[in-house]
C-alpha cells in the first residue's frame, strides 16, 4: 500500500525505498501483537532465503531506468490487482504447522524477498503458498516474522547503492506516527472487516495505481 499510495505522488522507486524503511518500524511494532507459536526451524530459513532474495531485489533497483521500472512496476500492481479480484482462496489443506520449513517454502521466500527489494510487492507470494498450511493469525505471525530482515536488508542495499539519502529517512520518520495508527486500527478491524470487500477495494485501487504508472512510463513527461 506505501508503494502504491506513495507512487502517485512521489518517484516509484523511492517509494519501494521508503516502504522498506517504514516496514523495519511496522514490523517492529507487530512483534508483539497476537504472538502466535511458530517453530523457529520453520520460519527462520524461509527468513534467510527472503533476506537473500531482498539484497538482489534491491541491488537490481538501481539498475533499471525509471520509465522501465515505473511499467514494470505498474505491470506488477495490474497483476496483483486482478489476483485480489478474482482469486478466490481455497481452503487449508493441512493438518498443522509443519515443523520444519521444507523446498517450496524456501523458493517462495527468495522469490518473495526479490520482489519486495525490487518493485516493493512480496506478500502475493507468500499468501498464495503459505496460507494453504497456516490461518490467518498464524500467516500474519510469519509475515511479521520474515519482513523485520528482510526489510532491514533492503534498506541497507539501498544505502550501499545510493538509493537511500537524508529525504527519504525524513520522509520515513514524518510518517511513523500514522503508521503505529493505522496498526491500531488494523488491529481492532482485523476480524471484523469483510476480506471479500477488502480485497475488491485494494484490487480497484491498484488497478488504477498500475494503469497510471503504465502510461506515464510509455508517455513520460517532457
Amino acid at each position: 500500500m506505501i508503494v502504491a499510495l506513495g507512487s502517485l505522488f512521489i518517484d516509484p522507486k523511492l517509494t519501494v525505498v521508503l516502504a522498506s524503511f517504514i516496514n523495519i518500524f511496522g514490523g517492529l511494532a507487530m512483534v508483539r501483537v497476537d504472538p502466535q507459536p511458530l517453530p523457529r526451524r520453520y520460519w527462520m530459513p524461509i527468513s534467510v532465503l527472503m533476506v537473500a532474495g531482498s539484497v538482489a531485489g534491491a541491488a537490481a533497483l538501481g539498475a533499471v531506468p525509471n520509465r522501465y521500472f515505473q511499467m514494470i512496476l505498474g505491470l506488477a500492481f495490474l497483476l496483483t490487482a486482478l489476483w485480489f479480484l478474482f482469486r478466490v482462496p481455497k481452503p487449508r489443506v493441512s493438518e498443522g504447522i509443519p515443523s520444519a520449513a521444507r523446498g517450496m517454502d524456501l523458493g517462495v521466500g527468495a522469490f518473495s524477498g526479490f520482489c519486495g527489494g525490487f518493485i516493493g510487492i512480496n506478500a502475493p507470494p507468500l499468501v498464495l503458498h503459505f496460507s494453504r498450511d497456516l490461518d490467518k493469525r498464524l500467516l500474519r505471525r510469519l509475515l511479521v516474522l520474515i519482513f523485520i530482515p528482510a526489510a532491514m536488508a533492503q534498506t541497507a542495499t539501498f544505502m550501499a547503492n545510493g538509493l537511500f539519502d537524508r529525504q527519504v529517512m525524513v520522509w520515513g520518520l514524518l510518517m511513523l506516527p500514522a503508521m503505529v495508527t493505522g496498526i491500531w486500527l488494523g488491529n481492532r478491524t482485523f476480524n471484523a472487516v469483510s476480506e471479500g470487500m477488502f480485497r475488491r477495494i485494494l484490487g480497484l485501487l491498484l488497478v488504477f495505481v498500475s494503469f497510471r504508472l503504465i502510461l506515464k512510463g510509455i508517455f513520460p513527461p517532457v
